[in-house]
């Protein structure tokens, strides 16, 4: 069923706002990627190495005297996030030397000596050391990467290089741009989130796609009717025929990221919160970056 009938948008008329909303993104992607390389962005323990635990108190606790007492013992970077309507709370330090276990023990002690009358029970605990996740670091960066190529000499061989072009630069956006909208909101980024990341590349190369095949389809069928072809035209037309397929795919999956989003919980949060707006700027990069590149390349190479 379509809910989107006859359009006749000129998508491609709008490529220079697009280009430019997207290169602020894209920029602030990379200035993400370097602090990540630094270590100086919002990274979690998977990837700095420390400590995560999560607490079930008997009362509600006092966060900034259990934060001060922390800190005065030598604790860095810690974060403290409360489950709504629980007792219950998620704590996260970086470590300071290589015991993790004493670490831990040292944490727990420190709570209990500044919440002497509220008891409380681990539920859970995630400790990860240094040298494991400086490792992680460097395997989540080039995983995104391999991933990149891989789409790139996917694309070309199944279209043309014209196609496999776009849909890499295409990708390495939405790669970029999903990394600055992280960077302006500061979520942490945990390995859910590279998952979502990768997540993202695969809905975004589906969308890409549909609408290349579609793009392939027109220009055969044009092709043998007529000698000159108007490639700004056959594009938007193209993009216009698939435009409900893309707009209900993407409602469908943005209502179930969104159910995760608001009742998953704070393990939960930042996955979702990247998912939701990853499969917006795929949706997006696929009418507005990866289509207009495409035509560039055609321009510049197939003339």
């Amino acid at each position: 069923m379509e809910f989107i009938r006859n359009t006749h948008f000129d998508f491609l008329g709008k490529k220079k706002i697009a280009f430019a909303i997207s290169s602020v993104l894209v920029v602030l992607g990379i200035i993400e990627v370097i602090m990540m390389l630094l270590g100086t962005a919002n990274i979690g323990i998977d990837f700095t190495g420390g400590l995560t635990m999560q607490l079930f108190f008997k009362h509600k606790i006092n966060v900034p005297l259990v934060r001060k007492s922390l800190i005065t013992k030598g604790f860095k970077d810690i974060k403290i996030i409360k489950f709504k309507g629980k007792n219950e709370y998620i704590i996260k330090t970086k470590l300071v030397g290589n015991n993790i276990t004493a670490y831990a023990n040292k944490l727990e002690s420190i709570i209990r000596k500044s919440s002497p009358k509220n008891s409380f029970k681990v539920i859970s605990k995630e400790m990860v050391g240094p040298s494991v996740g400086s490792t992680m670091t460097k395997d989540a960066i080039i995983a995104i990467i391999i991933a990149i190529i891989s789409i790139f000499i996917y694309i070309t061989w199944r279209f043309e290089f014209r196609f496999g072009a776009a849909a890499a630069i295409g990708l390495a956006h939405d790669t970029l741009a999903l990394l600055g909208i992280i960077f302006i909101f500061d979520k942490e980024i945990t390995l859910l989130v590279i998952t979502a990341l990768l997540t993202v590349a695969g809905y975004s190369l589906t969308d890409k796609v549909v609408v290349f095949d579609r793009i392939r389809e027109n220009l055969k069928l044009e092709s043998e009717q007529e000698k000159s072809i108007n490639l700004n035209n056959l594009v938007n037309k193209s993009i216009n025929e698939v435009l409900t397929r893309t707009v209900v795919t993407a409602l469908t999956v943005v209502l179930v990221v969104l159910s995760l989003f608001f009742l998953g919980g704070s393990v939960l949060h930042n996955f979702a919160f990247t998912l939701l707006f990853g499969i917006i700027i795929g949706t997006y990069s696929s009418i507005f970056i990866a289509s207009p590149i495409m035509v560039i390349f055609n321009e510049k190479y197939y003339k």
